[in-house]
């Protein structure tokens, strides 16, 4: 599964579940408007513009609006001039001039002094445990993403796992960090150029924060990916030590090897003692054979076989020494 389509199906089982509870729909509005959205002022005309990726999320934000506000919104679409995103299109959701204050007031967007944007996370919507999931979905909505391995026949391979939101200010970061930890969910903080991230790297806690969205099926996604990508972590491991121990093999039957060509070129087989003239032969005859596989060929403990491929060993070092 690509990163893309995995964010996709994280954003596609949010807005499956439809928002008309008033607090909720002011928590998502909140969410979405404090970092995809922007106040336009032109003379006495005043305009919430809220801005989405796909029309599909715009809707889904509209129909929430409208479940609390009896009015109409409208949606555009419109091609981003700038930016790392630029080229691709925005959807944009404006609020009508009569209503954005009331909707600002609503999703507790207005400082108490009315002269600025509240930066952190609104105190009722952290404070009760639905709202404060519906706020990191709307957050997810507006500024989230989600990167996982990749699979079998990926067009881009990505290894790793991370979570991100990115936020505008490093007072909104640090408040959306807390909301998590009061969740029991651990993320870090970075900033990147103008962006502030908070992110998540551990795979578990990625889970858990999928989980505590109550998205069930993308958590079971996940599951299913870090279950192969553990499984082939572990053959890979397997196949790694295998190899490892194959090649000492190697090394040790070249070393032997050696050795008994030595003897044999300068003295012959037939000058060592029975045991170590089978054992030589063996050896010879068996060049890839593991210890294990040698001692059961002649019948003998490991420790006994290499006493006796350490003798012949030390017997072609006394040979060439004396040359």
């Amino acid at each position: 599964m690509a990163d893309t389509s995995f964010r996709n199906s994280v954003v596609e089982e949010i807005i499956s579940t439809p928002i008309t509870d008033g607090d909720s729909v002011f928590a998502l509005v909140s969410a979405i408007a404090k970092n995809a959205g922007v106040i336009l002022i032109n003379k006495k005309r005043i305009n919430l513009v809220m801005s989405v990726d796909s029309y599909a999320v715009a809707m889904y934000l509209v129909e929430a609006l409208k479940s609390v506000y009896p009015i109409e919104f409208e949606i555009s679409c419109d091609e981003i001039k700038s930016g790392p995103k630029k080229g691709e299109r925005a959807f944009t959701v404006a609020v009508q001039t009569g209503f954005t204050k009331q909707v600002l007031s609503d999703a507790l967007l207005i400082t108490e002094d009315s002269c600025g944007v509240e930066l952190e996370v609104p105190e009722k919507f952290a404070r009760e445990y639905s709202l404060a999931v519906t706020y990191l979905k709307g957050l997810f909505l507006a500024s989230g993403g989600i990167y996982v391995p990749s699979l079998e026949g990926a067009e881009e391979k990505k290894d790793g796992y991370h979570f991100e939101y990115r936020l505008e200010d490093e007072e909104t970061a640090v408040s959306v960090c807390n909301l998590l930890a009061s969740l029991g969910i651990s993320a870090k903080i970075n900033e990147r150029g103008n962006v502030w991230l908070v992110y998540i790297k551990d795979k578990d806690e990625i889970v858990k924060i999928l989980a505590t969205m109550e998205l069930g099926d993308t958590v079971m996604a996940l599951r299913k990916i870090i279950d192969e990508r553990e499984t082939a972590n572990a053959l890979n491991r397997a196949v790694i030590c295998e190899t490892a121990n194959l090649d000492k093999t190697y090394v040790a039957a070249s070393k032997h090897l050696l050795a008994i060509g030595i003897i044999e070129e300068s003295e012959g087989l037939e000058s060592l003692p029975p045991a170590l003239q089978e054992t030589a032969r063996i050896r010879m005859e068996f060049q890839q054979a593991s210890y294990e596989e040698m001692a059961e060929i002649l019948g003998v403990s490991k420790s006994c076989l290499n006493h006796r491929l350490r003798k012949l060993v030390e017997i072609a070092d006394q040979i060439q020494s004396a040359e």
